[in-house]
């Protein structure tokens, strides 16, 4: 065989073997490694642990720091609320509530099988001193959805709550003269 045959032949084996190679790959049907759902659902209870802890300091940046930038809250009785400016305000004013203790407990966690996203919801209880300094408490349930974020922490995108007590009625009607 000449050189240059033989280099033909090269040329021709490692084109072939290339080809052997791409068709390989484009016929890999397999999926890729599907997320570790278990340990998704901890990293999503102990963010949200961590959460409260941070509210129960009653410092509004700490508690904040859990809302991702887009965030919405959807709190009881007022409007929706778009981005952590508006819920750094909402937090600011719960916070300053006088004797506020508030807690929650998640029920479930469930997370999307690709893994960055998930939800879960519970119940929280919430304490403060009323306006004629006798004690309020309120028990509801919470809604809130986390999403990963890019640098793998994860934060709450939504976050929504409402009391379990019937709605306050209206004021007595004031008496009037006959």
């Amino acid at each position: 065989m000449t050189k240059t045959a033989s280099r033909a032949w090269m040329y021709l084996a490692s084109v072939f073997a290339g080809i052997v190679l791409l068709g390989a790959v484009a016929c890999d049907t397999s999926q890729p490694a599907a997320p570790d759902t278990a340990a998704t659902e901890a990293a999503i209870r102990k963010a949200d642990a961590d959460w409260m802890k941070a509210a129960q300091s009653k410092k509004v940046d700490d508690w904040v720091a859990f809302y991702a930038e887009d965030v919405v809250v959807l709190p009881p009785n007022d409007k929706t609320l778009n981005g952590k400016g508006a819920a750094r305000k909402l937090i600011g004013d719960l916070v300053a509530i006088p004797g506020l203790v508030v807690t929650w407990e998640p029920t479930k966690v469930e997370v999307a099988k690709s893994g960055d996203l998930g939800y879960l919801y519970g119940t929280y209880q919430l304490s403060m001193t009323g306006p004629d300094s006798k004690p309020v408490t309120d028990k509801g349930k919470i809604l809130e959805i986390w999403k990963k974020q890019a640098d793998g922490s994860w934060k709450c995108v939504v976050d929504t709550w409402s009391s379990d007590l019937p709605p306050a009625g209206p004021p007595p009607a004031a008496a009037t003269k006959s």
